[in-house]
């Protein structure tokens, strides 16, 4: 899990921000990792199901 700071994003670009960014925390991405071992490698490659996980919110 891996998150961004809007600022922060803004003032490290070569080019800045047009608007003023929100100062608020995003989420970055989500990576496969084992605490105990290796990171996961070669995951099967299978589409989201939209029916099958409509418990989980995107936008």
């Amino acid at each position: 899990f891996t998150q961004q700071y809007q600022p922060a994003v803004c003032n490290s670009n070569p080019t800045p921000c047009n608007d003023p960014p929100e100062k608020l925390f995003t989420v970055h991405g989500l990576w496969p990792s084992n605490k105990n071992g290796p990171d996961p490698e070669k995951c099967k490659n299978i589409q989201m199901n939209s029916q099958k996980d409509r418990n989980m919110n995107v936008w």
